[in-house]
């Protein structure tokens, strides 16, 4: 682990039905210091919270999936997991999530890029993180 990214207490789950963006995003998290849980279906994401004692601090997902949207889901595993932080991955408007989920959460835009992913892009992602994880829990 680099100097500027110690290993972190924190554990996110990531949730989305596109196993690439899944990979990509644990990739950046876990360069940052995160314990990272990954999922690619409700089922998924449910048995991850469930079996995961230690506690999940955020959940990051896809806003729009098959058979369950991100919001549904979100609403599903906060049953489980009451204070767990939410931000959406969504190619929406940022507006339509906030009044799909109503409930404090952040979002990140899609489509990405290979540049999106880059150090310098990918700064407003692990910021609005790390934002949502020190103001919120």
């Amino acid at each position: 682990m680099s100097p500027q990214h110690p290993q972190s207490s924190k554990t996110i789950l990531v949730v989305d039905d596109d196993s690439s963006v899944v990979t990509v995003v644990c990739k950046i998290l876990t360069t940052c210091g995160y314990q990272v849980l990954e999922a690619t279906s409700v089922e998924e994401a449910i048995a991850a919270v469930q079996q995961n004692r230690s506690g999940i601090d955020m959940l990051v997902v896809d806003a729009v999936m098959p058979k369950v949207s991100g919001p549904e889901l979100a609403d599903i595993l906060l049953l489980l997991r009451p204070a767990m932080k939410v931000l959406f991955i969504t190619g929406l408007d940022s507006l339509a999530i906030r009044l799909a989920f109503d409930r404090p959460c952040g979002s990140v835009q899609k489509p990405f890029t290979r540049f999106s992913w880059s150090p310098r892009s990918r700064k407003p992602l692990v910021r609005r993180i790390n934002r949502l994880a020190v103001k919120n829990l």
